[in-house]
């Protein structure tokens, strides 16, 4: 009896292995295609955003944010805490003009599967050329994280720079 037990263990062993390698290759994949789903979803709430800002269609612009206390936006030489400072902010003023196609240079960073970082840059409205005497960009990041609404924005930060700034790697 033990003989036939350690060839059963022999014949099982391969079997075993091959089940263990199989799992550790899917897991890698299965967050790769996670990571990937994230990106995509994540993307759209930024097109939406970004074509709402554009167009200067508030509803959904705000809709974008997340509606807490702790959201923190600083844009523009301003600094709001709080989705309801914001929307107060943003219901008293007009949204920049812009096209959607100016946002360029989009970058979506997936951290898990309830937060993502998206940088970008866009043209500067003229108005910030002028009072600068060249032309500018902005440069922003947005902080998304997933809510019971879906991907909601948690914080912003957007400042301008020469256009003729030059990309730094490190």
């Amino acid at each position: 009896m033990g003989e036939c037990t350690v060839k059963r263990a022999i014949l099982l062993l391969p079997i075993v292995i091959m089940f263990a390698l199989g799992a550790v290759t899917i897991a890698p994949a299965q967050s790769a295609n996670k990571s990937a789903v994230v990106e995509r979803e994540v993307r759209a709430v930024f097109d939406k955003w970004s074509n709402a800002l554009s167009s200067g269609d508030k509803k959904t612009y705000l809709d974008a944010f997340w509606n807490s206390p702790r959201l923190i936006i600083r844009v523009a030489n301003g600094e709001f805490r709080g989705a309801e400072a914001y929307r107060k902010r943003i219901e008293a003023a007009q949204l920049p003009p812009g096209n959607p196609s100016d946002y360029r240079n989009i970058e979506v960073v997936v951290l898990g599967t309830d937060a993502a970082v998206v940088t970008y840059e866009r043209p500067a409205p003229g108005q910030a050329n002028a009072a600068a005497g060249e032309a500018l960009i902005f440069r922003g990041t947005l902080v998304y994280t997933r809510t019971a609404e879906g991907w909601k924005i948690a914080a912003w930060h957007a400042h301008s720079v020469p256009a003729q700034t030059t990309k730094h790697s490190g």
